[in-house]
């Protein structure tokens, strides 16, 4: 019973920091589609195999409320390394989560005083 338990808990501890890049993946994809923002996807491969270095995807409006985008963020960050840094007109968030297959950063730039207009950003790197 104990190890059934124990393999629960465990479980439940990784789909709990996959959720957080989901959520946030999920809302960026949900936007991207919209005629509000800009969405730009690039992939960096190695020459001679082209095996992927990374993946950056960037989505920018400069109309598009922040607070969903806020939330999803405050929400996963704790369920990854996370850091924010203000500014005189900008405040940012990163998130940070690690996988057996790869490491995540999630970037969210607003105003703090309006919230309207986001920048999002997300790097994936596949572990060697």
């Amino acid at each position: 019973m104990k190890k059934l338990l124990f393999t629960l808990l465990f479980m439940t501890g990784f789909s709990l920091a996959g959720q957080s890049q989901n959520s946030i993946d999920r809302l960026v994809e949900k936007h991207s589609t919209t005629g509000e923002s800009v969405f730009t996807s690039a992939i960096e491969r190695e020459p001679a195999s082209q095996k992927v270095i990374k993946v950056v995807k960037m989505l920018k409006s400069k109309h598009m409320n922040a607070s969903p985008f806020i939330a999803a963020f405050e929400n996963e960050s704790r369920h990854a390394n996370s850091k924010l840094t203000h500014s005189k007109d900008k405040t940012t968030l990163v998130l940070t989560t690690e996988s057996k297959d790869n490491v995540r950063i999630y970037m969210l730039k607003y105003d703090p005083k309006s919230k309207i207009g986001i920048e999002v950003t997300i790097i994936v790197k596949p572990n060697k």
